[in-house]
């Protein structure tokens, strides 16, 4: 990727961008996406307008009938929109790739931009592992999803691992998808002193060394793993224990993973934080010795650039797009091993060198994902010609 340059500066002719996402805040990577992205447009000199899909106009009878029987379909129409309200702009950029399903009912009059997070759950949708569809509706609309990227002028994906899933499983042109890796917030996420106030907000013991994971429940997530690696590190290092950061979103998953760190014994050593204030994150990461991915599948993965630009030298599953972020930065690690991950945890716990060269490795790895760079590949994608 190229730095921005005044090439790629958009001033006197700016495009009119109107960047359609669900409501909400940067509490996930995509709000994190959208959040950062508006930034960093507005400041290049763009004109930037978001705005979100819309429910279908039914009774509020009809949707607290529904809601009742279990589905919001309110919240669920947000997810998989079939109706918006346009602005007039050059550039509409849906900034997920489930907002797709807008493209089959009302395409906008201008240049479409879709980006391509991950097709994860169209991918796995007959693995009854590791499906997210949580009822009938959303197989339907997850394909009406992926039928609308084809209705795109362009997308946009986060790694190659996502442009290349795109290509292989949708049959898409691969000359229609640009890769355009995410950035971080380096004044965000760098090396902090940690108070210890900290430790004492969120019930962490102070005679413990961390690790820590960043993310949800998701079974792809493969958290199964890192916990049947927990007692084996225990056994060398016993003071170990692990900080799980964010909400479970898979409520059937989470008691399941309870139920197994019980059975393994390691349950008082994983600490569950639900709600993290978004300035405590940064000092979470800095107060752990080593952060853990170990997904089985990532469109991008966040946390392992996060922790990188905070010191905190990362183990990640050599899986899907993560070989891809975390280059030679890592230790590596076959998702399905729990041994192999608990060695190379080990590893960064018992030997220095090691400990601060990857430390290192990953600070000049994290510096390269910057939303600079994020803004100027997608400008130049703004900028190219409207398809027939």
């Amino acid at each position: 990727m190229l730095p921005m340059t005044t090439a790629t500066r958009v001033e006197a002719s700016s495009p009119r961008v109107v960047l359609i996402a669900k409501p909400g805040g940067a509490h996930t990577g995509v709000g994190r996406y959208v959040q950062m992205l508006h930034r960093a447009l507005s400041e290049d000199g763009a004109q930037v307008e978001r705005i979100a899909p819309t429910v279908p106009p039914l009774p509020n009878a009809a949707y607290s009938a529904i809601r009742r029987l279990g589905p919001d379909l309110r919240t669920f129409f947000l997810n998989y929109p079939v109706a918006a309200k346009y602005p007039s702009a050059d550039v509409y950029h849906l900034t997920s790739q489930n907002l797709a399903s807008l493209l089959l009912f009302r395409r906008p009059p201008g240049r479409v931009i879709v980006t391509v997070h991950d097709i994860i759950p169209f991918m796995v949708r007959n693995d009854p592992q590791f499906t997210s569809y949580r009822n009938a509706a959303d197989p339907i609309f997850d394909r009406m999803a992926m039928a609308g990227l084809r209705r795109a002028d362009a997308l946009i994906a986060d790694s190659h691992y996502t442009r290349q899933s795109v290509v292989d499983l949708l049959k898409i042109a691969p000359e229609k998808i640009a890769v355009a890796h995410l950035g971080i917030d380096h004044g965000r996420f760098q090396q902090l002193s940690v108070p210890e106030s900290l430790a004492e907000r969120y019930g962490l013991p102070n005679n413990r060394r961390y690790l820590i994971y960043v993310g949800s429940e998701d079974p792809r997530k493969n958290l199964v793993t890192l916990i049947r690696a927990l007692p084996a590190l225990r056994r060398e290092v016993p003071e170990i224990a692990l900080i799980k950061v964010g909400r479970a979103h898979f409520e059937a998953e989470r008691r399941r993973l309870l139920d197994l760190a019980a059975e393994l014994g390691v349950g008082a050593a994983i600490h569950f934080l639900d709600d993290v204030q978004d300035e405590d994150l940064p000092l979470l990461y800095n107060l752990a010795e080593v952060c853990v991915m170990p997904s089985h599948y990532e469109g991008f993965g966040f946390p392992v650039l996060e922790a990188m630009a905070c010191g905190t030298p990362v183990v990640s599953a050599r899986a899907s797009s993560l070989p891809e972020i975390v280059g030679d930065a890592a230790i590596q690690f076959d998702p399905g091993d729990p041994h192999d991950l608990a060695q190379a945890v080990g590893t960064l716990l018992r030997d220095d060198a090691i400990r601060q060269q990857k430390i290192r490795a990953g600070a000049a790895q994290a510096a390269q994902f910057t939303w600079q760079r994020t803004v100027a590949h997608t400008l130049r994608w703004y900028a190219a010609p409207k398809q027939a």
